[in-house]
């Protein structure tokens, strides 16, 4: 009886405009907002090398003893100096002369937009400045990062030549590369966090399941069959999982074909999606079986669903967030965000495993006290 069950349960389920609605129009509309909203946000973070740095050197600038060795450690971190002689470096003072300084401006921003450089740098007597364009803020982070190691490069070295243990010679920039995540645009991103998202609101799903239920008092008539409170459990559980699945399936064909969206390694991608989807269904059948109320049931899912999301990166990428660790790893969506965003822009994720953990707990969690507690109120 339990088959007849399921297949009429998720007939009713499938039929529902709103579930197509809200599993698959919704994500990609959604998505494609928060994508257009961030777009430049997330670009600015992408990598930026390797760039080309414009330069001016005084005669007299202690810079020029190690100059060599600047541009030997800037190739490797992708920062390539060129030598600009239309315009000569100049310290200037709090009394110098408005127009001169000026006149010097208006010099190097000449040169940079002649030479395409987005970023500059003049080598005075004992002091550098840097120039950037309003969109180069990163390239001119790191080349102050590499200009600050070559400055402590030289003050360490002239120590070691002061106390006697030292020797002259160029500065050596030790330049390192350790691992990061390579940058993920902000379509592939939003359009993977939303399905997720999405996929926690399932209740909405049964709603008009669960409605019909109550109004026509079947849950009696169930009692009357002899039916275990486990068989009506997975008689809901199991069609919310395959429509709500079936339909963040349609989305992600979708997404990928319309927006171009790069999806991870499709068994872990698949596995990360299915458990977060468990995990959801069974955490919201759980509400409904406490509240017996559909309309608490929605508004109490969706307040604790949109708290997760908030401290999981559904709305600000969790990359930016300034949210304290120990609250995102509170919560179960940001286990599963992370995995699927690195699935997709690495090929691999340390966040995988955790995020399956996390699923497999509260689906089984929620699922037994789903059952238990339908058999104590049966009982009384």
């Amino acid at each position: 009886m339990i088959r007849y069950m399921i297949k009429n349960n998720l007939k009713l389920m499938f039929r529902s405009p709103a579930n197509i609605i809200l599993f698959i129009l919704m994500p990609i509309l959604v998505s494609s907002v928060l994508a257009s909203a961030f777009s430049a946000l997330m670009k600015s973070y992408e990598n930026k090398t390797p760039f080309d740095v414009g330069y001016c050197m005084e005669q007299e600038s202690v810079f020029c003893i190690g100059m060599e060795g600047l541009k030997s450690g800037g190739k490797q971190a992708g920062v390539n100096f060129t030598e600009c002689d239309e315009v000569e470096a100049t310290a200037f003072t709090e009394a110098s002369d408005a127009e001169a300084i000026a006149r010097h401006e208006k010099d190097i921003q000449t040169v940079m937009n002649q030479r395409n450089l987005n970023v500059f740098v003049e080598f005075c007597k004992d002091t550098y400045v840097v120039w950037e364009r309003e969109n180069a803020k990163t390239e001119g982070q790191i080349l102050e990062y590499l200009l600050n190691a070559y400055v402590e490069g030289a003050d360490r070295m002239k120590l070691q030549m002061v106390q006697g243990g030292g020797r002259s010679g160029e500065i050596e920039l030790n330049i390192e590369t350790p691992e990061f995540m390579p940058a993920i645009n902000s379509t592939d991103y939003y359009v993977i966090i939303e399905l997720a998202y999405f996929g926690w609101c399932a209740l909405v799903c049964a709603a008009g399941l669960l409605g019909a239920e109550k109004k026509y008092g079947i849950n009696k008539k169930y009692q009357v069959a002899g039916l275990s409170k486990t068989k009506i459990y997975l008689a809901r559980f199991l069609p919310m999982v395959i429509c709500v699945f079936c339909c963040e399936a349609i989305a992600a064909v979708i997404a990928a074909s319309t927006l171009d969206v790069h999806w991870g390694p499709a068994g872990w991608t698949i596995a990360v999606f299915a458990g977060m989807l468990l995990a959801a269904c069974a955490f919201e059948l759980l509400i409904y079986e406490i509240t017996q109320s559909m309309v608490l049931s929605i508004i109490s899912s969706f307040c604790i669903v949109w708290f997760m999301g908030y401290f999981g990166g559904s709305f600000e990428t969790y990359m930016f967030s300034s949210m304290p660790q120990i609250l995102k790893s509170l919560s179960p969506i940001y286990h599963g965000n992370r995995a699927l965003v690195e699935l997709s822009c690495m090929g691999h994720s340390d966040y995988v495993l955790s995020s399956l953990l996390y699923s497999f707990l509260l689906f089984a969690g929620c699922s037994l006290a789903s059952i238990i507690l339908g058999r104590v109120r049966k009982r009384g």
